[in-house]
């Protein structure tokens, strides 16, 4: 594991992890974190994909984790993007030959959607967890109406409850490291930060028709955080003609986090390994 930075376009400094197997790797994997979380929540993913043979690429997003950047916000998705994509190209860079594929999870399949369809041609190909697209639907209209409304005049102000953490695995083990983890953000949702991943959603559903890369799509049926629906709907609109999604009973948001977690990296393992 080997940690380093990079400066933004906009001066902020952003921190990086970087997991290499044993010998030549046999593909790179971006994980892209979620929402007021960071890259070192995924560590015992990217350890079992570096077992498998794979490198492994990760950063905190600006205002997550160890990055730069106001707490648990961007002014816009293009910001997270163009960070992400300066990132993805230094690795092109640094390995000029390596195939690459997007592992994205939760706010994060939001970015990795929206990089996809943005370089698709640079992808390997595009996994998806909890994708966050109908977030519209987990948000009462009364709130989601006024965070529209308070988004350009107050759009820093924390004003959203947020879920409770218990919804984020049945482990409670790793509910109760979440809360305690300095690195996390449990505040309440800023209005701006609210409102524009939620108009995002919605703007990626509609073009996910121009998907047209391999795309595996991972979602616990349980999960009241991402409404599971935003996973069927981006299966149902993508163009792609190697598509598969695979939905599990009993387990809520995290399920890369959950119990029976062995069960979802041997499903992404076995994927990987077929492309």
């Amino acid at each position: 594991m080997q940690n380093s930075s990079f400066t933004t376009l906009d001066n902020l400094k952003i921190h990086t992890v970087t997991w290499l197997p044993v010998g030549k790797p046999r593909a790179g994997i971006f994980l892209v974190h979620g929402y007021g979380e960071h890259i070192g929540r995924y560590t015992h993913v990217a350890e079992a994909l570096v077992n498998a043979g794979y490198a492994v690429f990760g950063l905190d997003h600006r205002g997550h984790g160890k990055s730069d950047g106001l707490q648990a916000y961007f002014e816009t998705i293009e910001q997270p993007i163009k960070d992400l994509a300066q990132y993805f190209e230094q690795v092109q860079q640094q390995y000029p030959n390596l195939k690459l594929f997007m592992l994205g999870h939760s706010m994060g399949s939001l970015l990795a959607l929206a990089f996809a369809l943005k370089y698709q041609a640079e992808l390997a190909g595009l996994l998806i967890s909890g994708c966050a697209v109908n977030g519209d639907e987990a948000v009462p209209g009364v709130i989601l109406g006024l965070a529209n409304l308070l988004k350009n005049i107050m759009p820093t102000t924390p004003l959203i409850p947020g879920l409770p953490a218990s919804e984020l695995s049945t482990d409670t083990a790793v509910v109760d490291a979440y809360q305690k983890d300095p690195l996390v953000y449990t505040g309440a949702w800023r209005v701006g930060m609210g409102a524009l991943l939620i108009n995002t959603g919605k703007i990626l559903r509609e073009q996910a028709n121009k998907l047209t890369l391999p795309v595996l799509i991972l979602h616990g049926e349980n999960d009241k955080i991402t409404p599971p629906s935003g996973s069927k709907v981006i299966y149902e609109k993508a163009a792609s003609k190697d598509k598969t999604l695979t939905m599990y009973p009993g387990m809520r948001h995290e399920i890369m986090n959950e119990r029976e977690k062995a069960r979802v990296l041997a499903d992404i393992l076995a994927w990987l390994n077929n492309h």
